[in-house]
């Protein structure tokens, strides 16, 4: 896929699998535990290796927006934490993309973080009130393991949709800001 084609279906296709997560977290949960699904997440780790530092931060920003409005209904935590996700990603991409091990604990940190901050601003404000100890086990453990399921089935298929081969430099150059 050249990278025009990335350009514009990177926005469309992260967008597809925000709602498709919310589907299979609607499905796979129940009334004493919640799995959070984030195919998203894994894909917006994947996708810094196509497109530039400003491009990446501004897509994740507005869809940020659009989970927020659409999952949380407080405009802020996802649209203040995918950013910074991103530029979690970006600075470390060299390390993150050397091999496969080092790509699934990416998504664990990942989906460890972003659960655990949005969790902390909505307690934080409170904005929700629940036991933080019973949300790590029926809420944060279920996710990391239906979420590492999901990088370790997805690893070969995104590697050879984004290019990553031995002999083929896919990251993009670092410039600075």
């Amino acid at each position: 896929m050249s990278r025009f084609s990335f350009q514009f279906f990177t926005p469309l296709i992260l967008l597809g699998l925000m709602l498709v997560d919310g589907h299979i977290t609607q499905a796979l949960s129940n009334t004493d535990m919640t799995v959070t699904s984030s195919l998203f997440l894994i894909f917006l780790t994947y996708s810094i290796l196509q497109h530039s530092y400003r491009y990446m931060v501004l897509i994740a920003f507005i869809i940020g927006l659009i989970y927020d409005s659409y999952y949380i209904g407080v405009y802020g935590i996802a649209s203040l934490l995918f950013p910074l996700i991103v530029l979690f990603v970006y600075n470390i991409r060299q390390t993150v993309f050397e091999n496969r091990l080092t790509r699934i604990f990416t998504v664990i940190i990942i989906v460890t973080a972003f659960e655990f901050f949005s969790a902390a601003i909505m307690l934080l404000f409170q904005l929700a009130t629940f036991n933080f100890g019973n949300y790590i086990i029926y809420e944060m453990a279920p996710s990391l393991i239906l979420n590492v399921s999901f990088a370790i089935l997805l690893q070969f298929p995104l590697e050879k949709m984004y290019g990553m081969t031995k002999g083929k430099r896919t990251l993009q150059p670092y410039k600075k800001m």
